[in-house]
């Protein structure tokens, strides 16, 4: 009988190939799992949602955000192409890009009077489309944005208020004739934030704080703000930057785009120097009294993020100081919830 020879080597050299195309198969899978995605939401602010009717009464935002991609200029519409040619973007991070439709109202305290006040904030719908592009990364977040959109009677305030306050049996508001006129409405914002310190926290859960720099140049809401943000929940250093505290932006979702779950609570403070506001400024038909925008602000919001693979949410409540100087409350306050869902 021949007897059989082993070849420990050859067998060594066999084994080291099949360790190799066993860790080019994970790795190929381990690529193919990398969670990447975009999402559609939709977020309401109201007053009511607290028990009042007053100042910022209504927000509601559609949004579409994109998967996250190193290069912006190869994935994004036309547009968005040649202004992150222009940008200063780093070759490496994560970047997105995004459009939001939105319309908001402002009131006065009393909306069931068609006499003006003396302290009456104006009438105000404020309709509008944005473009984003931002880049992030577990410690750093720079965002840009353009918005366009309108001020006055185009907007649809006066009907869209009427309508729903028609529907749930409230009050009709009775000021509308005296809204802020028809005027086109621009906007451009860069906003940064930094990680301050991130590390364990307690229940399994972890902790971070970061701050904020926004600046809005245009003839909507001109102002500089500084701000901070602290966070305790999972996955923070896959959702950086994205809790905000302007309407339309208490969740950034495009700030998760690569991470598949996680859930964490937040406060965010800002203070603000506010330049002009249209809402308050803007030319009005004949009225009796004026009021001016008040130009140091503040916010505190807080909050609760919830995010699975396909879906998640937000509930949001924040306050803030007056917007206008002759407004006879210390602060006004309101609640956002967000839906979104993970394309």
């Amino acid at each position: 009988m021949k007897k059989i020879h082993f070849d420990f080597h050859s067998i060594g050299t066999f084994i080291n190939v099949v360790v190799i195309c066993l860790a080019v198969i994970m790795g190929s899978v381990v690529v193919a799992e990398e969670y990447n995605t975009g999402s559609i939401s939709l977020s309401i602010d109201n007053d009511g949602f607290l028990g009042s009717d007053r100042g910022y009464t209504n927000g509601l935002f559609f949004k579409f955000n994109s998967p996250s991609t190193i290069d912006i200029e190869k994935s994004s519409p036309m547009l968005l192409k040649t202004v992150g040619s222009w940008l200063s973007l780093h070759p490496q991070t994560k970047k997105n890009w995004g459009i939001t439709v939105g319309q908001q109202i402002w009131t006065p305290a009393d909306i069931t009077s068609a006499v003006e006040g003396e302290n009456d904030r104006p009438y105000t719908g404020f309709l509008f489309i944005e473009a984003n592009i931002s880049e992030f990364s577990a410690d750093t977040a720079n965002k840009y944005s353009f918005m366009l959109g309108a001020v006055g009677p185009d907007a649809f305030g006066e009907n869209s208020q009427k309508s729903v306050h028609s529907l749930i049996g409230s009050p009709k508001p009775m000021g509308w004739a005296r809204q802020i006129e028809n005027q086109t409405v621009f906007n451009f914002a860069y906003e940064a934030q930094r990680l301050l310190s991130r590390s364990q926290g307690w229940r399994d859960k972890d902790f971070d704080s970061g701050l904020s720099a926004r600046i809005n140049v245009g003839n909507y809401q001109s102002e500089v703000a500084l701000g901070s943000t602290f966070r305790w929940g999972t996955s923070l250093h896959e959702s950086f930057a994205s809790v905000g505290t302007m309407p339309g932006n208490y969740l950034d979702v495009s700030a998760l785009s690569t991470s598949r779950s996680g859930q964490f609570y937040y406060l965010s403070v800002e203070g603000r120097y506010r330049f002009q506001d249209i809402t308050i400024d803007g030319a009005r038909p004949k009225h009796l009294f004026d009021v001016n925008t008040e130009h140091w602000q503040a916010t505190i919001s807080t909050g609760v993020v919830y995010y699975q693979e396909s879906w998640g949410l937000a509930f949001s409540i924040i306050t803030s100081t007056p917007d206008y100087e002759e407004d006879l409350r210390k602060y006004n306050a309101t609640a956002s919830l967000e839906v979104f869902w993970r394309t």
